[in-house]
């Protein structure tokens, strides 16, 4: 007679009390009406899920009920359940930076011990928003078995269609981990059941039609708990006990089948092996979700202007990273700073996030940026001693700053500068110009960008002269679109001062940047998009684009380091100004964007940066790459890619790429183009529209706000945007490096009273 088989059923029950629409005086009702029916149902069933909490959910259970803790830990070692990892605070790994990520996990390991001294072998990952860059991560805090959704990695590889969820290995260029599957479809099954939605027959008819003729394994539930008794308007959840006794009818019923079965996650490695290594993510899909509404630019560029808090979160990482180079902290002092901002990037404070949660984010993450102010300041100061120079200029950097064009603004007293000025560090001139210079009535200057070329060693300072010079500023204006130097030509579009061709010659002679035909006659596509365009959507559904008739001005076009070309635009949302630096001995264009909105609600804002010609590049090594909150990652263009393309009438994007190293390269074996932005200046995310067509060009699409159903943006004033294009030849480390210094800039300060510095 043959052994009965069996389906073996897992879970991992996922609680959180910064769910984004929760507010603090509801805990105790999640506790009670969530999360103990859940231990209930462990002792009273045969019944053995993984639970997972963030460590700040932890302490707040702690704090509110430490008895659930008492009990949760009981049953942890009578291993009728068992707890599964996440980290400190529940975060969008594939957005923040690899520091970000690793501080996350680290604090996460060391508090949990507070609460269970074992530790953990699986990992839940935060919002199953996974990229293949994060595994070295996970690999480096000894963590070998994730949680990740199954339908959507499905999308990127040939997995079995039969739903087998045995455990696979999925692998990147630094190691493997063992994949645990959730699923997207079981757990909305799970979820519907305790709903009412579906009937108990129904729902054990679902799972019992996943038995296979052999020993199998089913992800039961990998979800939030809060859908049981717990009612929110917001989140729609309209919580009643009834929830709690379908969960309970059902594991009663599951018990009645000696076919199935519930086991630990822990134990699916010892009955199913793991199968050989996959990858995951693809250049179409290099960041997996774990459903439709959870498209990653949710987190990005949606909710209460996400791409302002995200630009606040960027900055304070970067003044953490000038602290501890200016004056390395203590280990306690650096993770002090790193752990507040773990916590300001968390997920919940970015969708439906309610009052009281949001008014807390915004105080901590400004409060947190005014005291690294401080902290930098007092450093810098306390660092420089020699009082007889004009300017202190310092090398945050851990590499050496090698003439690399930097701009200062510099601001001066009545009275004091006369004449254009000159720049000197120890009796050596500086290459060096003058932009954007103000004069006061009595002809004297007022304020000036300072453009310079400096050799700076790495974490080290230099000290500055302004000397007066004989030569005029140059600021003579004229009209012109096409700009020529040693390392780039340009040529710049009357409609809207689009970009009609780009050339880097000391690179290539072929253009990398071309230009696509458009009309007004039809619908903005990505086919006809400008590169350099701007393309809106109002929360109403009106569409907005910058491409009205214009003039190209250029300024000082003799200066030694760049060239200024500008262009300004009235717009039905506001008034934009575009400015084009061209750079004379670098391939390199800086093209800077200066709004001043009106009263403006978008829906989407988007910069079509650039349409790159990919018939200039060889196909079979053409490519884009990035870092995904981790790693950087190389995605091969072998198959068309739409990351811009809508997944619904209601989301306004398939995908976008995180860019958590603030660039994106795209080019083959031979050179590329680099696109650097600043994410602590303005945060945006990129997307590739990429058709394998001759005819139509790889579109590079940076993205300021999508279209969800948690998006309530509004703009009003000045905002600015800026981002440099960076011709590269070979490998792409040399210009990553770059890009790496260019974020962290030079800090600089004034020794004379009668100049002030902005940096």
């Amino acid at each position: 007679m043959n052994k009965l088989s069996k389906l073996l059923l897992y879970s991992v029950f996922h609680g959180n009390l910064n769910y984004s629409s929760i507010p603090e005086e509801s805990f105790h009702e999640i506790i009670d009406s969530c999360y103990w029916p859940i231990l209930d149902a462990i002792k009273d069933f045969n019944f053995k899920p993984g639970i997972e909490f963030p460590v700040n959910t932890l302490n707040k259970i702690q704090k509110i009920d430490p008895l659930f803790i008492e009990e949760l830990n009981k049953l942890i070692m009578e291993k009728k359940c068992e707890f599964v990892f996440s980290g400190k605070e529940q975060i969008v790994s594939p957005l923040v930076p690899k520091e970000i990520n690793e501080r996350n996990l680290n604090e996460g390991i060391k508090e949990i011990k507070r609460f269970f001294p074992k530790r953990q072998q699986i990992a839940y990952v935060h919002e199953q928003i996974f990229s293949n860059g994060l595994i070295p991560i996970y690999l480096k805090s000894k963590f070998k078995n994730l949680m990740i959704i199954y339908e959507t990695a499905l999308q990127t590889n040939n997995l079995n269609k039969q739903q087998n969820f045995s455990p696979t290995k999925i692998k990147s260029n630094q190691g493997e981990l063992n994949i645990i599957w959730n699923s997207r479809y079981a757990y909305q099954k799970f979820q519907k059941y305790v709903t009412g939605q579906t009937k108990k027959h129904e729902y054990l008819d679902f799972i019992l039609g996943n038995k296979k003729l052999e020993d199998s394994c089913f992800p039961f539930y990998g979800s939030d708990m809060e859908i049981f008794s717990y009612k929110n308007t917001v989140l729609g959840l309209n919580g009643n006990r009834h929830k709690v006794k379908r969960f309970y009818d059902i594991l009663e019923e599951i018990q009645k089948h000696d076919e199935l079965d519930f086991i630990l996650p822990s134990d699916l490695m010892n009955l199913f092996p793991t199968s050989k290594a996959i990858k995951v993510c693809s250049a179409k899909y290099p960041i997996l979700g774990k459903k439709e509404e959870s498209v990653v630019t949710r987190w990005a560029v949606c909710g209460r202007d996400n791409s302002k808090n995200n630009s606040l979160c960027y900055q304070a990482f970067k003044k953490i990273k000038i602290l501890n180079c200016i004056k390395p902290e203590s280990s306690n002092r650096k993770n002090h700073y790193l752990s507040k901002l773990v916590d300001c990037w968390g997920s919940d404070y970015r969708t439906h996030t309610e009052e009281g949660k949001f008014q807390n984010f915004t105080k901590n993450i400004h409060t947190l940026n005014h005291e690294l102010d401080k902290k930098i300041e007092n450093s810098f100061l306390n660092s420089s001693e020699n009082t007889k120079s004009d300017l202190v200029i310092y090398n945050p950097n851990s590499s050496n700053w090698k003439k690399i064009p930097i701009e200062i603004k510099l601001y001066f007293k009545p009275g004091f500068m006369a004449n254009n000025f000159e720049v000197y560090n120890n009796g050596k001139k500086i290459q060096s110009q003058l932009e954007d210079i103000k004069f006061f009535k009595n002809g004297y200057i007022r304020s000036a960008m300072l453009v310079f070329t400096p050799s700076i060693p790495k974490r080290s300072q230099i000290d500055i002269t302004l000397r007066e010079s004989d030569n005029k500023p140059n600021s003579e204006t004229k009209l012109k679109n096409l700009i020529k130097t040693k390392s780039v030509e340009i040529l710049l579009g009357k409609t809207g001062g689009s970009i009609e061709n780009i050339a880097f010659p000391t690179i290539t002679g072929k253009p990398m940047i071309n230009s696509t035909k458009y009309s007004r006659h039809k619908n903005p596509s990505q086919a006809n998009l400008l590169s350099g365009q701007i393309f809106t959507v109002n929360r109403d559904g009106n569409k907005f684009d910058d491409l009205i008739e214009t003039e190209i001005i250029s300024e000082g076009e003799n200066l030694p380091i760049r060239k200024k070309f500008s262009c300004s635009l009235e717009l039905p949302f506001g008034d934009l100004t575009k400015i084009f630096y061209v750079y004379e001995n670098i391939p390199r264009i800086d093209l800077r964007y200066i709004f001043n909105f009106k009263d403006y609600r978008p829906g989407i804002f988007r910069i079509n940066l650039m349409n790159l010609n990919s018939n200039s590049f060889q196909t079979d090594s053409f490519s884009y790459s990035t870092n995904n909150g981790g790693n950087l990652e190389l995605f091969s263009l072998k198959e068309s890619v739409s990351h811009d393309k809508p997944t619904n009438s209601k989301i306004s994007t398939t995908c976008c790429l995180g860019s958590t190293n603030c660039f994106l390269d795209v080019g083959d074996k031979n050179y590329g183009v680099t696109i650097y932005s600043n994410n602590a200046e303005c945060y945006s995310v990129p997307m590739i529209n990429f058709k394998k067509s001759n005819k139509i060009p790889l579109h590079i699409v940076y993205s300021m706000c999508e279209l969800d159903d948690t998006t309530l943006t509004w703009w009003k004033g000045k905002k600015e945007i800026s981002f440099s294009i960076l011709g590269r030849k070979d490998s792409l480390i040399q210009t990553k490096g770059l890009c790496e210094s260019l974020f962290l800039g030079l800090i600089s300060k004034s020794n004379n009273p009668n100049i002030t510095v902005k940096n």
